[in-house]
C-alpha cells in the first residue's frame, strides 16, 4: 500500500501544482486569438498552428505555466529566418515583450508567456498521402526525411525535433495520469534548483518530464502506483546519471538510432527523434550540477517514509 508521503505527493501534484481553471481558460483564449491573428493576416507559408508542449501534454505546473504554440510552415526549413521575420511583423504591436527565441519567437499575451515555435510541415510529403491523422502523418514523413534524404549530419537532424513535436503530445497520451503526476512532480522539484552563474540545463522541462515518465514506467509494473517510490526512482536518475540509457520505440525502432548516439552515456533520447540526445554534449555535465541536491532529497524522502511523516515540510528546500 502506498505510504502517507505518497498520498501527500499525489495531492501536491494533482491539486496544488495544476494550473487554475482561470489560467487554463486564459490560455485557451490566447491560443484562439493567436491562431486567428496568424491565419487572418495570411502569412503565406503557414499550414497549421497547434498548441503543444506541457499545456497539451497535461504536465504543466502552475508555477511555470507557459504556452508552446507550434507553427508548421510549408516549404520552409530551419532556421526559418524569413518566416520568422514575417510572423514577427504580424505580431508586432499585438503582443508584449516580443523577442527572438531559440526556436522561433517569445512574447506575452494575456499575461501568459508564449514560445511560438517554428517547424517544417512534412505532411504527405513522402509517405502516407491522404492520412487523416496529421500528427502521425507528420512524424512518418519527418522520420523518412531524416533517414532517407537529410544525409549523415546528425547535428543538423536535431533541428527537426520541433517538426516532430506533435509526437511528444501523442507520447504523453500513451502514459497514465500517474505518469503525468510524476512528471509534474519532477518539474516542480527542478524549479527549486539554483543554477551557478552562467550555467543552465537546456530543455530542462522536457528532461525532467521524460525522466519522470520513465520513473513512472518503472514503478507502475509493481501495481501500486506509489508516487513516493517513483519519485525516488526519478531522484536516483538525477543523482547518478552517468549510466542512463533511456529511449522509447513508439515512433522509431532501435535500428533507427545511429550507433554513435546509442553508445552515448548518459542517454535520454527524444521519444520522437532518434538523433536527439537531450543529454548530449555539455548537458550531461549540467545535469550533474543537480546531483548533490537529488541525493539530499533522497535522504529527506527516505527519512519521511521511514518515520511515517504526515507532511512534506522541507522536502523540496
Amino acid at each position: 500500500m502506498p505510504s502517507q508521503i505518497s498520498a501527500l505527493l499525489r495531492n501536491l501534484s494533482d491539486t496544488d501544482l495544476i494550473p487554475s481553471k482561470q489560467r487554463m481558460s486564459a490560455a485557451r483564449l490566447a491560443i484562439a486569438e493567436l491562431q486567428a491573428l496568424l491565419h487572418s493576416r495570411s502569412v503565406s507559408c503557414i499550414d497549421r498552428t497547434v498548441p503543444l508542449g506541457s499545456y497539451a501534454k497535461k504536465t504543466s505546473i502552475a508555477l511555470k505555466m507557459d504556452l508552446d504554440l507550434h507553427v508548421f510552415l510549408n516549404d520552409q526549413m530551419p532556421p526559418f529566418r524569413s518566416a520568422k521575420e514575417e510572423i514577427a511583423g504580424v505580431l508586432r504591436g499585438k503582443v508584449r515583450n516580443l523577442e527572438n527565441g531559440s526556436h522561433g519567437l517569445k512574447f506575452k499575451i494575456k499575461d501568459l508567456p508564449v514560445d511560438l515555435i517554428l517547424a517544417s510541415n512534412f505532411r504527405n510529403k513522402y509517405v502516407g498521402s491522404g492520412s487523416s491523422d496529421a500528427a502521425k502523418n507528420q512524424i512518418e514523413n519527418v522520420l523518412y526525411y531524416l533517414r532517407e534524404v537529410a544525409g549523415s549530419d546528425v547535428n543538423h537532424k536535431t533541428d527537426f525535433s520541433t517538426s516532430l513535436s506533435e509526437g511528444a503530445v501523442a507520447f504523453e497520451r500513451r502514459h497514465s495520469a500517474f505518469s503525468h503526476s510524476m512528471s509534474r512532480l519532477a518539474k516542480y522539484w527542478a524549479t527549486f534548483f539554483r543554477w551557478p552563474a552562467g550555467k543552465s540545463l537546456k530543455s530542462q522541462s522536457s528532461i525532467m518530464e521524460y525522466l519522470g515518465a520513465r520513473a513512472a514506467e518503472e514503478e507502475e509494473p509493481n501495481g501500486s502506483q506509489d508516487l513516493a517510490q517513483a519519485f525516488l526512482k526519478f531522484l536516483n536518475m538525477v543523482a547518478y546519471p552517468d549510466s542512463l540509457c533511456i529511449y522509447w520505440t513508439y515512433f522509431y525502432s532501435v535500428g533507427d538510432i545511429p550507433s554513435e548516439i546509442m553508445k552515448e552515456r548518459p542517454l535520454l533520447l527524444d521519444p520522437t527523434n532518434p538523433y536527439d540526445n537531450f543529454l548530449g554534449g555539455g548537458e550531461a555535465r549540467n545535469l550533474k550540477e543537480m546531483s548533490d541536491r537529488a541525493k539530499n532529497t533522497i535522504r529527506k524522502l527516505n527519512n519521511k517514509i521511514s518515520s511515517r511523516a504526515t507532511n512534506l515540510h522541507g522536502l523540496f528546500e
